[in-house]
């Protein structure tokens, strides 16, 4: 059949196309229109699949296996809505930066626009949210076209890898029949290396930056996902420089093996109360930390003329405050790695053992406070923090699982590496991020901490669990709704009002969540029987949840006295 052999070469070519860009990992959802592509994937002796019926999780498992790898990832679906549950964590990979090419395929050019069923337009699907969309031409094995499919596969998936990182779509119109030909010689694969380099700031222009960090009163701040190797980096300029760190637990700072006395793991907790002491500059590195106290004191400086030194190498100019006023476009790395080596000079003693007396005050404080010796939020995070194993992973949810960890996490000797979807903040995927964090490294230990309301909008992402044997342990924060609305205006509202609205109370149950997905449980009563099961099961396999049961509103009491007892002792 000659259209079968048209398919089938054209097909392959694009396969080719994704290999050549380092492409080892797809994640399929099964549909007609998605046959024969998702035939040619999953026959490939390079590209591992994992085949997952909702679209919604399989794009985060997608997600989340990007993440951890940090390599490409390729997501195909069939033609429809399909693709459209694709859409929250297409948003959220172009928001955080990771790399995923998204592969539609869609009906045939004849059947749009007539009431073809399963038929929409498919066109530039995500919009602004994908670095880039191509309309891939109909199925043709002439040389030509098989360039042609090649090429535009492996153009945008390298783009989909170039800073910043981020999704792409391609979307293939299909005729049928839609089975190829598994036993068709598979098209030849062409010679394709592409040799980058990163954006680098002359010597002058590091000299003048160095210049104006020199001998200054500075703070370091840094948000986004660094690797451990980058967060070591950045402490060793801190170090060099005698400036407090300050970044959230996706910088790692806090939890990649350097211990510091400029690590400031505590800022959020203090940094809004002792302003009188301040900064001659801040240098800043990507994103800003999660904290809205560092924000708003980064905010209220910058009205009083303090220049803020921003490294964007993503060139996205990416400062909500919008006061940055030196924007350095270059790869950080090489910034940080060359102002280690000059012959920059540090701040006054005096100003690194201010901010470090204040950290250590603050710890001190935390650490002794009752609300951490009781089975808290608060205490169980840090409890998770304390207990994660040498060259673990830790996957944080918003909203509050993660602020917990920034304002109680501090300083761990043990090396892990932490994760979150913090690009636009969702909770409808993190479950299924999780999951393919655990594919990357099975061996390792693998803990997830959560709260209720983001387990019940993705508890279908527990299926990757019981479906590929993964080991990972749920610590699910189970208050029996929104947390963090406790802690907003939103708090003044009438019960009334705030429960159905904000509360949103879900009455999950942890136990019958394991039970339906085969999952171990366990719900501790105390902080000590938390610790023993969090220590004994580190090389357990399989999924385990283990459920705190806590209060809303004990939690909100809770942190207004540990921030009481803190503005006390400033």
């Amino acid at each position: 059949m000659a259209y079968q052999e048209e398919l089938t070469d054209y097909l392959q070519a694009v396969v080719n196309g994704l290999i050549s860009q380092h492409v080892t990992k797809a994640v399929i959802s099964p549909g007609s229109r998605s046959t024969p592509l998702a035939l040619l994937l999953y026959h490939s002796a390079v590209i591992d699949t994992f085949i997952g019926v909702d679209e919604r999780s399989s794009a985060f498992l997608g997600l989340g296996l990007s993440k951890a790898s940090g390599q490409p990832v390729a997501l195909l679906c069939t033609s429809g809505t399909a693709a459209a549950n694709y859409f929250p964590a297409i948003c959220e990979a172009n928001a955080s930066q990771v790399p995923l090419i998204v592969l539609t395929t869609d009906r045939p050019h004849e059947l749009r626009d007539v009431g073809a069923p399963q038929a929409m337009n498919q066109t530039a699907l995500f919009g602004e949210h994908t670095k880039k969309f191509i309309d891939m031409s109909l199925p043709d094995n002439q040389e030509e076209m098989l360039d042609y499919a090649f090429w535009q596969t492996a153009r945008l998936t390298n783009i989909a890898q170039q800073v910043p990182k981020g999704p792409v779509q391609l979307n293939f119109p299909l005729r049928e029949p839609l089975l190829p030909d598994l036993n068709r010689t598979p098209v030849k694969m062409s010679e394709m290396l592409v040799l980058a380099g990163n954006k680098k700031i002359s010597q002058t222009n590091l000299a003048l930056l160095a210049d104006k960090l020199s001998a200054k009163k500075g703070v370091i701040i840094i948000g986004g996902e660094q690797s451990l190797a980058e967060a070591r980096h950045l402490i060793a300029l801190a170090d060099k420089l005698q400036w407090p760190i300050i970044g959230d637990p996706l910088t790692n700072i806090t939890t990649c093996g350097a211990v510091s006395p400029n690590i400031m793991g505590h800022a959020d907790l203090f940094v809004d109360i002792v302003t009188h002491e301040r900064p001659d500059c801040i240098l800043r590195f990507g994103k800003l930390p999660i904290s809205k106290n560092v924000m708003l004191w980064l905010k209220e400086l910058t009205f009083t003329e303090i220049p803020i030194y921003l490294v964007d190498e993503s060139g996205e100019w990416q400062d909500p405050l919008k006061r940055s006023c030196l924007i350095i476009q270059a790869d950080a790395s090489q910034i940080v790695e060359e102002l280690q080596q000059s012959q920059i000079k540090p701040s006054p003693d005096s100003w690194s053992e201010t901010w470090q007396t204040w950290q250590q005050r603050t710890a001190e404080l935390i650490h002794q406070h009752p609300v951490l010796l009781s089975l808290s939020e608060t205490a169980v995070a840090l409890k998770v923090h304390q207990t994660m194993a040498s060259s673990g992973q830790l996957f944080v949810s918003n909203s509050m699982a993660i602020r917990y960890l920034d304002r109680f996490g501090g300083v761990t000797e043990t090396e892990h590496t932490v994760y979150g979807n913090r690009g636009v903040n969702g909770i409808d995927g993190i479950v299924s991020t999780a999951m393919g964090m655990a594919m990357v490294k099975p061996e390792s230990d693998n803990v997830l901490l959560i709260g209720d309301l983001a387990m019940y909008h993705d508890m279908n992402g527990l299926m990757w669990a019981r479906d590929h044997r993964l080991s990972l342990t749920i610590v699910l924060l189970n208050n029996n709704g929104g947390g963090i609305f406790s802690y907003l205006s939103q708090k003044a509202l009438e019960p009334e009002e705030f429960e159905p609205l904000f509360g949103t109370p879900t009455n999950l149950d942890g136990k019958k969540m394991a039970e339906l997905y085969g999952a171990e449980y366990a719900n501790p009563k105390s902080l000590a029987e938390l610790e023993e099961l969090l220590t004994s099961g580190k090389n357990a396999a399989g999924l385990r949840i283990i459920e705190v049961t806590t209060s809303r509103t004990e939690s909100i009491t809770e942190y207004e006295a540990i921030k009481n007892s803190i503005r006390e002792a400033f």
